[in-house]
């Protein structure tokens, strides 16, 4: 009797498999694991660069996700001599983060202030450390050689006074002796002769005030009137000993910026150009002189315009004289141009080298 249970039992047993084989037969293979998401390209930019010189220039160089986020993390570059080397940020501002909008000044071949929203950090070695800068400095009546000139400007308006942001600390601190303007805007480097010039309004009229002495002395000239009143950014650019000084104004209701465009030696200035209703090019984002007189032009659509009458006039630019990018600005050695993931660099604005992204 027990022989036959045991055997019963072991039937029951094999028809228990073969059962389940069938079903597992009619189901079909087990389905595939789930493969993980991909993750998605990354593309690399080169952002903010600034020359200190003409041998050695700071950049940020940004790994961002291309999911149209913003994701990115950001390196420090180095250049000198052809040369890029990748530095570390300080900790804050490692990783990816989302957009993280970085800011750099350089102060000298190894100095610079890298800032974002109200923090800011300084490296004397070229970002192998980092120093939190938490406080200005006290007011100075000098600028420094290295220094960099800022407006004291917050989202809600800008005081009226000048900061230097000093070489050796990257503190800011308040320039003394400043003759009494309105509406103080900066020239942020000197020219090639060491002047260093601020733009304002003085008796009710634009003016520009500029020391050869690095601030112990001041000279206030009155500019020509033209559309703009008050400045809200400066921008002034050399061609030898010729200067081309953009003034912008306020918006207006409808969202236009009015503009005036000045000519001269540093001493004289003339009014060349202004922005008037239907005149072309509407708002002229930068100004780009040539060694040939001409004047190219980058406005806020990123279309080129060329003027070849000194800036009285300006014609769209053929298409070999179209800069490929979509802003332009002038750094201590020449000019930047600035593409979707590239800057270029051109000693003179007619031959432009990309820079590596290390």
């Amino acid at each position: 009797m027990r022989r036959n249970r045991i055997l019963l039992a072991a039937l029951v047993l094999a028809l228990a498999g073969t059962a389940v084989l069938v079903l597992r037969e009619e189901a079909g293979p087990p389905p595939p694991e789930p493969e993980a998401a991909a993750e998605p390209p990354r593309r690399i930019a080169l952002r903010g660069v600034e020359f200190a010189d003409e041998r050695h220039w700071f950049g940020v160089r940004a790994h961002c996700r291309d999911d149209g986020q913003d994701w990115c993390a950001h390196t420090l570059l180095a250049g000198q001599d052809g040369r890029v080397a990748p530095r570390e940020l300080p900790p804050e501002l490692r990783g990816d983060q989302q957009h993280l909008a970085i800011n750099l000044v350089a102060l000298g071949p190894s100095r610079l202030v890298v800032w974002e929203g109200s923090r800011r950090w300084f490296t004397a070695d070229a970002g192998q450390s980092w120093t939190r800068v938490d406080e200005d400095a006290p007011p100075v009546d000098r600028i420094p050689a290295g220094a960099v000139l800022e407006p004291d400007c917050t989202p809600t308006g800008c005081a009226p006074r000048v900061l230097v942001v000093l070489p050796e600390s990257g503190r800011r601190a308040e320039l003394r002796g400043l003759p009494p303007l309105g509406d103080v805007r900066p020239v942020p480097h000197p020219d090639a002769a060491g002047r260093w010039r601020v733009v304002g309004t003085h008796r009710g009229r634009l003016a520009v005030a500029d020391t050869a002495d690095a601030g112990r002395g001041w000279q206030v000239r009155e500019l020509p009137p033209g559309p703009v009143a008050r400045p809200k950014r400066v921008q002034l650019v050399f061609a030898g000993h010729t200067g081309y000084l953009l003034i912008d104004g306020e918006a207006q209701p409808q969202g236009r910026v009015l503009q005036n465009l000045y000519r001269g030696d540093g001493q004289r200035w003339e009014l060349r150009w202004h922005s008037t209703e239907g005149r072309y090019p509407n708002v002229l984002l930068a100004l780009i002189p040539r060694p040939d007189g001409r004047l190219t032009g980058l406005d806020q659509a990123s279309q080129t315009w060329v003027s070849e009458d000194s800036g009285r006039s300006f014609r769209p630019a053929r298409p070999e004289e179209v800069l490929n990018g979509w802003a332009a600005y002038p750094t201590r050695s020449g000019h930047l141009l600035a593409a979707e993931t590239d800057t270029s660099h051109s000693p003179d604005g007619v031959t432009w080298t990309l820079l590596p992204k290390g």
